[in-house]
């Protein structure tokens, strides 16, 4: 009988498949950042494969929220 840890690691590892294939390239290879448009780069996708802006628009939010 699963247990809560059991339960909070399959959620988790579904958000997080889930995450990953948002964040598949679309199209041509190349990802946009989801705030501006632009290509991500290969360097952050491959860094990051759920990243879904680029490094400026993700420093901005940042900044933004406080952190």
């Amino acid at each position: 009988m699963p247990d809560e840890m059991d339960r909070a690691t399959a959620l988790t590892e579904a958000q997080t498949a889930v995450a990953i294939e948002a964040a598949r390239p679309r199209g041509h290879g190349s990802a946009t950042c989801d705030d501006c448009g632009q290509p991500i780069p290969a360097a952050r996708r491959k860094a990051m494969p759920t990243a879904r802006h680029c490094t400026p628009c993700r420093e901005s939010m940042e900044k933004a929220r406080g952190r």
